[in-house]
């Protein structure tokens, strides 16, 4: 096992270039992956040394919580900064204010604490506008693109140089990122038609000539390795490239492909660059006539023929790193066009979580008004509860009111551990070791079960009551009832096995023993972490 160099935190860790950037870090570091998905929703790699916390950079209140966790267990020395929206319809989302830039603004806020040796932020060479011919982009090119992501990741750029005095930091401004099963949707859709049988397989718009810069995914770990090595070579706030130098265009990568798919060669038809446009025009107005936009948009028109020619001769010296040629997009092409025609069904899957990826995460909005509305939630459990101990007919006569609240407090915390970890099982897992203690500790199955309900009636009240949760109603199910549910099969199982006759007597401690309430608090708190941690 290799040596531990450090902790990182990893934001955006649920991606296709955070989950690859665990896998290549983790026998290395303590890695803190931040992300609103769960890990086994985008199938991220469970390893001893990685920690998951679910969280949304543009919610103040999730990432406050989970910076809270990572400064309890140590802190950290580095942040790789990934989370960002980025999508291909060129439209000014409101997402990519809220998730781009106050999500970076957020974490900027964060991490005062942290004291970290190196804050890492990825930005694209796409934020950058296309050098006239001839010419490359460098280092000291201004993020001045005129498309709505260039604008985020301008300003996001200026917030970081901002704070060069206060935090060591480095801008990366990344090559178009690809696998050996492609994962960057545009190559994926250029391939999709270029090796398929529609009738544009053979159409290349203008003369072929549009290129950007590529950088395979290997590549940005074995960059991000040097980064660190050498981070006493940075310059405050430094922009470093990670990319090939120049670019590829999109009629070299037609000609590989098709000789890597068919073994020879297959001439292109060359578009004309306005009939190319009209060609993009008459696509979207027919797709939103059917109701499903192509992913070709209007706004391509605009980058016909143009070079996107990058020069990374500064940060390879200062880095003393070169791209491998063996991981170069030219090199590859044979690989992603193997896995196309090999693993078929496998190279669709992949790419199309990378392209159709959802933005919305109910659970975790639903997560975080629990978080939020936690104590008016408990307000109205404490007042049914109080009503039933006021009754005459109380199920409650062995049980302690303080040991009912305590109780209705952690089935609550282990409802939202379960959102927040995307583990719907965090209920049953506890009663599966605890639920022979329970009912030692003088409570009846029928009371258990009664509490149980109560939490879950409770919650979805307040929860139905909330304007912001009226679109997730019929999300409330698998997200709130379905945990409880599973936690009254394990409770009525349990009790089966202690009672082989059915009956429902309580069962007394059978230690004689007397736990004050503060020791069996932390007993459970203990165990309530082992438990979300197991699951994580």
């Amino acid at each position: 096992m290799p040596k531990i160099k450090g902790s990182m935190i990893i934001t955006g860790a649920s991606g296709f270039i955070g989950r690859n950037l665990l896998e290549m870090f983790k026998d290395e570091y303590r890695i803190f992956a931040i992300a609103r998905r769960s890990q086994q929703e985008c199938n991220a790699i469970v390893h001893e040394n990685i920690a998951w916390l679910r969280a949304d950079i543009s919610d103040t209140a999730s990432l406050a919580q989970a910076f809270r966790e990572i400064e309890t267990a140590g802190g950290a020395d580095y942040l790789l900064h990934l989370a960002a929206y980025y999508d291909f319809t060129d439209e000014n989302r409101e997402l990519y204010q809220r998730t781009n830039i106050e999500g970076t603004r957020n974490l900027l806020d964060c991490i005062s604490g942290l004291n970290l040796k190196l804050f890492l932020f990825f930005s694209s060479v796409a934020a950058c506008s296309f050098p006239p011919a001839g010419e490359y982009l460098d280092e000291t090119s201004p993020p001045d693109g005129d498309h709505i992501y260039a604008w985020s990741k301008r300003i996001c750029e200026e917030m970081i140089q901002a704070r060069q005095e206060q935090l060591p930091s480095c801008i990366i401004r990344l090559g178009a990122v690809f696998s050996d099963w492609c994962e960057y949707p545009p190559l994926y859709r250029f391939l999709n038609t270029w090796l398929g049988k529609s009738w544009q397989s053979r159409i290349l718009g203008g003369k072929g000539e549009s290129a950007i810069p590529y950088v395979h995914v290997r590549e940005v770990g074995i960059f991000l390795h040097q980064v660190i090595k050498e981070r006493e070579q940075l310059a405050p706030a430094q922009i470093v490239i990670a990319s090939t130098s120049g670019s590829t265009t999109h009629r070299e990568l037609y000609d590989i492909a098709c000789h890597c798919h068919q073994g020879s060669n297959r001439k292109p038809i060359l578009m004309p660059r306005l009939l190319s446009g009209f060609g993009l025009l008459m696509m979207y107005y027919m797709g939103r006539l059917i109701g499903k936009l192509p992913f070709e948009r209007p706004w391509m028109y605009h980058y016909i023929d143009l070079k996107l020619n990058v020069s990374n001769h500064f940060t390879s010296q200062l880095l003393k790193w070169q791209p491998n040629p063996r991981l170069r997009i030219e090199r590859r092409m044979p690989h992603l066009v193997e896995h196309l025609k090999s693993e078929t069904q496998m190279w669709h899957i992949r790419n199309l979580a990378a392209l159709e990826r959802s933005q919305h995460r109910p659970e975790l909005l639903v997560y975080q008004v629990l978080t939020n509305q936690e104590n008016d939630i408990f307000n109205h459990l404490v007042l049914k509860l109080q009503d039933e101990q006021n009754n005459d007919t109380s199920r409650f006569s062995t049980v302690e009111y303080t040991d009912l609240v305590w109780f209705c407090r952690l089935i609550f915390r282990l409802l939202a551990s379960s959102l927040h970890t995307g583990n719907r099982m965090l209920i049953l897992n506890y009663f599966e070791m605890t639920g022979i203690t329970r009912l030692r500790a003088g409570y009846t199955v029928e009371e258990i079960i009664y509490l149980l309900n109560l939490v879950n009636e409770t919650v979805l009240r307040q929860l139905e009551k909330l304007p912001e949760l009226s679109d997730y109603h019929h999300e409330f199910h698998s997200l709130v009832e379905v945990p409880i549910e599973f936690g009254i099969d394990e409770i009525e199982y349990q009790y089966s096995l202690s009672n082989d006759d059915g009956t429902t007597a309580s069962v007394e401690n059978s230690t004689g023993l007397e736990v004050s309430p503060d020791a069996r608090a932390q007993l459970e708190e203990t165990i309530w972490k082992c438990l979300v941690h197991r699951n994580q």
